[in-house]
């Protein structure tokens, strides 16, 4: 029984996440057609014969089920529901799938946005209250010699209390993609060579300057690849946010107070 139960949910998967085209016509089941389209569904029969047979099963039993009126209950809405909108959305997509990608042009203004930047990092410890006391008074010396215009890169070797201390806080080329895209946003947000103000990470307090840009040409295939992808998503997510305003321009629903409510 654990079986046949396990059968028809996989069965059931399969077969409502594909449409069914229909083709030439092998029979009926209590008036219902059944077609050879429907066999290519079921990908675990081994034979022809077997992938009837199953399909036969499958039928009476979702027959019976409609006359036991359970497709009307609310869990069988509610996932009936989620295909119906999972298939739309994905229609969408094949639909407008051009719409998405970037032009040459446009992934270069994306890259703009997001470039790839060189930083300098300096970070220091606060675990302990020991660590807290040092890291104060390091950040005294260190706004200090900012103001006597040190150079970053110095005070990182001084001070920083990471590995890339030892090359002057230089950490390479850093974007979304392998930098924290909050953290990124605002060093990029800083003028060049500026350095930016502490800014606390757990038990860490961090400073940062970029200091050089890669240009789009000089860019890696992965990174604009990343970009891309970025972009595509972006884009994506604003058709379908347009489809929506139309599709809630054209809604009526009632009561009025309720479209209060859901904006």
């Amino acid at each position: 029984m654990l079986k046949l139960s396990i059968f028809f949910f996989v069965f059931l998967s399969t077969w409502l996440s594909a449409a069914a085209i229909p083709s030439l016509e092998l029979g009926k089941i209590n008036g219902e057609p059944l077609f050879e389209e429907d066999l290519l569904h079921d990908t675990q029969a081994k034979t022809r014969d077997e992938k009837i047979k199953r399909l036969i099963q499958y039928r009476l039993i979702v027959q019976e089920a409609k006359k036991r009126g359970l497709e009307r209950t609310p869990e069988i809405q509610a996932e009936i529901n989620a295909l119906l909108y999972k298939r739309f959305i994905e229609e969408e997509r094949k639909t407008k799938k051009k719409e998405f990608s970037p032009t040459e042009k446009e992934l270069h203004n994306f890259y703009t946005k997001f470039p790839l930047v060189r930083i300098r990092h300096l970070v220091l410890n606060r675990r302990t209250e020991m660590e807290k006391q040092v890291a104060d008074l390091a950040l005294d010396q260190i706004q200090k010699g900012l103001k006597k215009e040190s150079s970053f890169e110095s005070l990182c070797t001084q001070f920083s209390q990471d590995s890339a201390g030892l090359f002057g806080g230089d950490t390479d080329f850093r974007g979304p993609h392998n930098f924290p895209e909050a953290v990124y946003l605002r060093v990029l947000a800083l003028s060049k060579n500026s350095v930016s103000d502490p800014i606390e990470i757990g038990n860490t307090v961090h400073l940062f300057q970029w200091f050089e840009k890669k240009p789009f040409t000089a860019a890696p295939a992965s990174y604009l690849q990343f970009l891309q992808g970025r972009f595509e998503q972006e884009r994506e997510l604003a058709l379908l946010n347009d489809l929506l305003k139309d599709l809630e321009q054209k809604a009526t629903v009632e009561p009025p107070s309720l479209w209060v409510k859901l904006k």
